[in-house]
């Protein structure tokens, strides 16, 4: 093979492997600490070998740049997945004060018993109290239960607070069907747990807060603001459904609906990911095509709404990478260069896992990189193959087919069950939801 001859081939092969490094990584249970020095000297021999090789325009160039990625994702895997000596998980078994820095919006949750349960993102910055404080690092989930003729009173974004309880490491499984929980967490960053004990939880209110803390606070009072107005016109588990389908997560969903959700398999609608930016792609260049707007402009206005979207839900790092890679893929397509939009797609992933390898194992990143794909690499063939229908119909079915055939081995592992209701259910209920969530925002937003 002619060197430069097949890039997107190329392009697709180096990610494929590093993402195999990824996983190889994973399973043999590397570590940076033991194994630096080996994964160092493998990456500058393979290094070296493709510098070489691509002076002279060796045909088998690709073979030293395969080598050099897959020992790369290695060695990002055992980077990300080491902890710092001060890491909170390393205080795991512990009883003792931790303090940290609220990060995420709270979650409330009624319990059936009628009291509520209050979960806190924090970032740790110190565990103990008094002399016997001393420096940490790392995320934790922080749980806090009040009784039911409590009115729960909730820290915000950028508040300190203050706990006591026993730390403890997230437990998860690595069976299909069951989603591999400390896994997951970890991927966000989150290493610990702490069940504060009862009355011990204190939170300073903090208004000098840094400009990202400040657009953070004010995302979660719109979401909020959504959220109160829904409930003040349905019933609160309707409410919760719609807010779901607008910003992801399952709080407050009535469990029988969820398991129909998932039975039928459009579950994945309650997860911000890769189908939520493209509607919202879809929907602003739609509207620039009919107000004729330059191409330019019409890019900037679907990036613009975009990262408002992705503002509004929080900036939590689904919604994040959604945006990502959906804008890179949308941009593409609206300036017309839909090849240029692949490479940005790969590209952008590539780059992604390469800054966040354990990204590779989180369910919304995958969603997100398939339903996206499928957009690019799949949804133009099925178009071509309904020519006789009408574009728009045509458009709409493959894009939906599409995604829905990329994302189903993902939804199969996960769920551990693939409905053949599923294919009908979404292209039945995937436009009326899209229609739900195109009205529930502007109806925010008035």
């Amino acid at each position: 093979m002619k060197t430069g001859q097949y890039p997107l081939r190329f392009l697709m092969g180096l990610l494929a492997v590093f993402c195999l490094g990824i996983v190889c990584g994973a399973c043999s249970g590397i570590s940076l600490s033991v194994h630096r020095i080996y994964l160092i000297i493998a990456i500058l021999i393979l290094f070296s070998a493709s510098v070489i090789l691509v002076l002279k325009q060796h045909e088998r160039t690709w073979i030293a740049f395969v080598g050099l990625f897959f020992v790369a994702g290695m060695f990002r895997f055992a980077g990300a997945y080491d902890l710092s000596a001060q890491d909170v998980s390393r205080a795991a078994g512990e009883e003792t004060a931790v303090s940290g820095i609220i990060t995420e919006m709270p979650r409330v949750t009624e319990r059936t018993d009628g009291s509520w349960q209050i979960r806190y993102t924090a970032a740790v910055y110190a565990l103990g109290q008094g002399d016997a404080e001393r420096a940490a690092s790392g995320q934790l989930l922080l749980y806090e239960r009040m009784e039911e003729d409590t009115s729960p009173h909730v820290g915000r974004i950028g508040d300190r607070i203050t706990a006591e309880g026993k730390i403890r490491r997230p437990h998860g499984y690595q069976n299909p069907g069951q989603i591999d929980t400390a896994l997951l967490l970890r991927t966000q960053g989150i290493t610990a747990s702490l069940s504060a004990r009862r009355g011990s939880v204190s939170i300073e209110s903090c208004d000098d807060i840094s400009l990202w803390e400040q657009w953070m606070r004010r995302a979660a009072e719109i979401r909020t603001h959504y959220l109160e107005h829904m409930r003040a016109v349905m019933p609160h588990t309707d409410a919760a459904a719609i807010f779901a389908m607008l910003f992801g997560g399952y709080e407050g969903i009535d469990p029988a609906l969820l398991e129909a959700y998932t039975t039928t398999g459009i579950v994945h609608i309650l997860s911000v990911s890769g189908s939520h930016i493209s509607l919202i792609a879809a929907v602003i260049a739609w509207i620039a095509v009919i107000l004729r707007l330059p191409r330019g402009l019409s890019a900037a206005a679907v990036l613009s709404a975009i990262f408002f979207y992705v503002l509004l839900a929080g900036m939590v790092p689904p919604a994040v990478r959604s945006g990502i890679m959906g804008g890179a893929a949308f941009i593409g397509l609206v300036l017309g260069r839909e090849r240029d939009a692949k490479y940005l797609l790969l590209l952008t992933g590539l780059l992604m896992l390469m800054v966040s390898p354990l990204l590779l194992f989180h369910i919304s990143f995958q969603l997100s990189f398939l339903a996206t794909a499928g957009l690019l690499f799949l949804a133009p063939v099925l178009a071509a193959k309904m020519h006789r229908l009408p574009r728009l119909v045509s458009m709409a079915f493959s894009i939906t087919i599409a995604a829905q055939l990329m994302v189903l081995p993902v939804l199969a592992w996960y769920f551990n069950q693939v409905s053949i209701s599923a294919l009908l259910a979404n292209l039945i209920v995937v436009p009326i939801v899209e229609l739900i969530i195109i009205m529930g925002l502007f109806a925010g937003i008035v």
